[in-house]
């Protein structure tokens, strides 16, 4: 591999990083070949470690010269490249310092994905997320894939997952965030609400919180068996949406697809109204009687 870290002078960010290795290295195949890469910047070794005290650390010294990571056993193939490439982050953005014993990072730190944080060093496990995520499922070839893709499908994020080779929820973060199409994607636990995704720009907020069950006519309180995925269906829009966002919504569409241990993925895609289509804000069925 024709990259070492005299080709990332200069970048600091997890996406100037990332930039810099897609630069030094076009031909990058996918899945990306994560150990060579690690090999060419300076990570000496990955060992794998049988312990409770953390999912993922590296081992380096003041300056960064070399690093070893460490993966705790029994982490499935997904959750290890993404393990692999957090540390990774951490030993290639130069504002992270390590304590005396490196970085140890939990299986909370590995998920941590808030854009403000004030904690340093949450704030550091954050931005080695961010640069695991960008890594591991390289913009430029995702935007490639889904402009082949002409009606977003739950089914598009097995796929792609399996191509990127990352777990299905990380893939379906980057397709939220990268798709053209008012689409967001929400995680289920035995029909209660985990996490949700939504590409801001593009669609609405969310009403049903983190922690609260999954509305009752919704597909996830009879999802189909586990594997499976079910064919998109049209919902009513306040399933979903409040008052007020449902008015900029011409239709909206749920599709689950059912894991293992009582997990789900629901994906809603929403038509928007065009511009002069959408209700004022003051609208109401007497007024606009």
């Amino acid at each position: 591999m024709k990259l070492s870290r005299l080709d990332l002078d200069g970048a600091g960010s997890p996406a100037a990083l990332v930039l810099k290795i897609l630069e030094a290295q076009p031909d990058l195949p996918l899945p990306v070949p994560l150990e060579d890469l690690c090999a060419a910047l300076d990570i000496s070794e990955i060992q794998t470690l049988i312990t409770e005290g953390f999912a993922a650390a590296l081992i380096t010294d003041t300056v960064k010269s070399t690093g070893i990571i460490l993966v705790a056993e029994g982490h499935g193939p997904a959750r290890r490249r993404f393990s692999i490439a957090h540390e990774l982050g951490h030993f290639l953005i130069p504002t992270h310092r390590a304590g005396p014993a490196g970085f140890q990072c939990t299986s909370t730190d590995l998920a941590a994905v808030a854009r403000r944080e004030v904690d340093p060093r949450l704030r550091m496990e954050i931005e080695a997320n961010r640069f695991a995520a960008l890594l591991l499922i390289p913009p430029p070839h995702l935007r490639s894939e889904l402009r082949q893709i002409r009606q977003p499908d739950i089914t598009d994020i097995v796929r792609l997952a399996s191509l990127f080779a990352v777990s299905k929820e990380a893939l379906a973060r980057a397709y939220v965030e990268h798709s053209r199409e008012a689409v967001a994607i929400i995680v289920l636990r035995n029909g209660m609400v985990q996490r949700r995704y939504r590409n801001d720009r593009h669609f609405p907020w969310i009403a049903v919180q983190a922690g609260s069950p999954a509305p009752d006519g919704s597909l996830a309180r009879v999802p189909p068996n586990a594997g499976a995925a079910s064919a998109p269906t049209e919902c009513d829009l306040e399933l979903w949406l409040g008052e007020r966002d449902s008015r900029q919504v011409e239709q909206l569409t749920e599709q689950v697809l059912t894991q293992r241990n009582g997990y789900a993925l629901l994906m809603l895609h929403a038509i928007m109204r065009d511009e002069d289509e959408k209700e004022p804000e003051h609208w109401s069925p007497r007024a606009r009687f």
